[in-house]
């Protein structure tokens, strides 16, 4: 069988469990991976894996909110390849206050993962879609969490922020569609392996472990199974592949089917 991504070029943005997981799916199916992240370490640690996997890696320090930064980055991998087919930001906030009541935390503690998203993805993929809008192809994905669009308690400005991606991946594939530009969305009920990563999100307040117990009671999981990182990298290979040409505008369900009710 044909790899999914052969000969594509794939930026990956964050060497964190999602980051990672989905670069290594991309080398997997053949696409060539340029990570950036802003802590070498990590970086490294994944361009390693994939390497040992028999793919294609090189990795560049770069802030995802820094608008001179990103484009220099994506110049450059365009200099080298000719082309970019794929942007992927999976960047996470530093701090967060989950776990806390809007009544508990400040505007600036609530903006602070609104700003940092929105800022990320739009940064990136207007970086990318300068390039894809030129070739005439590309595909833009992001991923979101369930408190987009499920009414959950104490997720403080995580929530909107997420729902700001999808809004903003939405307009994007109105805009870039007639360039052949695609923009995908995974909505992912969050994955056991990458809890670590997670719990950086979360205050550090005494009464937070009790609150995060009341999300299980305003949410049901139809499946009652939660998707694994390979699961996640395997989606994100096959929507950013020809195999879902047609797909746009669209926030794909890694959730077990939850929903609102």
């Amino acid at each position: 069988m044909e790899l999914l991504l052969k000969d594509k070029v794939a930026i990956v943005y964050g060497a964190g469990s999602i980051g990672g997981t989905v670069a290594r799916a991309f080398a997997k199916e053949g696409a060539r991976v340029y990570l950036a992240a802003r802590g070498q370490e990590n970086l490294e640690k994944v361009a390693h894996k994939l390497r040992q996997q028999g793919g294609y890696a090189e990795t560049a320090l770069v802030d995802v909110l820094n608008k001179e930064s990103v484009d220099k980055f994506v110049d450059s991998v365009v200099a080298k390849t000719g082309r970019i087919d794929i942007s992927f930001c999976a960047t996470n906030v530093i701090g967060g206050e989950q776990g806390s009541a809007l009544s508990e935390i400040t505007y600036e503690e609530f903006a602070l993962p609104i700003m940092h998203y929105t800022k990320a993805q739009f940064i990136t993929a207007n970086a990318a879609s300068r390039h894809m809008t030129r070739q005439g192809s590309g595909v833009i994905l992001m991923i979101t969490a369930i408190p987009s669009r499920i009414p959950i308690p104490f997720t403080t400005g995580f929530g909107p922020a997420w729902a700001a991606m999808e809004a903003l991946s939405r307009t994007l594939a109105a805009e870039l569609g007639p360039h052949g530009i695609r923009t995908v969305c995974l909505h992912s009920a969050g994955s056991p392996e990458s809890q670590n990563s997670i719990d950086k999100s979360f205050s550090q307040k005494p009464h937070v472990e009790e609150r995060v117990k009341e999300w299980k009671f305003v949410s049901r999981n139809l499946l009652n199974k939660w998707p694994t990182l390979e699961q996640v990298g395997n989606m994100a290979a096959f929507m950013v592949s020809d195999q879902a040409a047609v797909t746009t505008s669209a926030t794909i369900n890694l959730n077990g089917g939850m929903s609102d009710y």
